[in-house]
């Protein structure tokens, strides 16, 4: 069974399957982030099984790499399968539902307030003393405590109203739509 993974692309959220598994090669091959073929090499595996637009390679090159960095930045065995770890929400796959954090770098300053508040291992620490998104969907849905102890600001979530379109309605709250009780 092939894996699947989510990553923003351009601030945009992507599926990817097999990510994973090309990841933990690369690694066992001591691929390194400065490798100066990687944005070639992750483009050409990942495009095996994934359609990526030819005027987007770029863009997905940078995140793929972003990715890759962070899978290496992770503690920890980086084969297990992540998918059995993570859980629903409100019946939902948390695969579907779009709340984790970015982080944008040249914000961040290393502090690791935030390291310090997320259990969940979401985020990280880089090798460049920065702090960056390694499991997006193992952030708890509606949490944002870390980007509220950020003091520069580096973490971002989306609004909190999209998580309106996942609340079950509520039966009273149900329009009646042909006028009966």
């Amino acid at each position: 069974m092939t894996s699947y993974r989510q990553i923003l692309v351009d601030g945009s959220p992507v599926g990817l399957q097999g990510v994973d598994a090309i990841f933990a090669a690369l690694k066992r091959e001591d691929v390194t982030p400065e490798d100066e073929h990687l944005a070639q090499v992750l483009i050409k595996l990942v495009g095996k099984e994934n359609y990526i637009p030819h005027g987007a390679r770029d863009t997905y090159a940078v995140a793929l790499g972003r990715e890759y960095t962070a899978f290496l930045a992770r503690r920890g065995d980086d084969d297990v399968d992540r998918s059995r770890h993570r859980q629903n929400w409100r019946g939902i796959p948390r695969e579907q539902i779009p709340w984790y954090p970015t982080v944008d770098e040249d914000l961040c300053n290393g502090c690791g307030v935030c390291l310090r508040i997320c259990t969940t291992g979401a985020l990280v620490a880089t090798e460049y003393s920065k702090v960056c998104v390694a499991e997006p969907f193992a952030c708890v849905v509606g949490c944002n405590s870390c980007a509220n102890r950020c003091r520069p600001g580096a973490i971002l979530f989306p609004p909190r109203s999209i998580l309106d379109a996942y609340h079950p309605a509520s039966k009273h709250a149900r329009p009646n739509l042909f006028g009966r009780r």
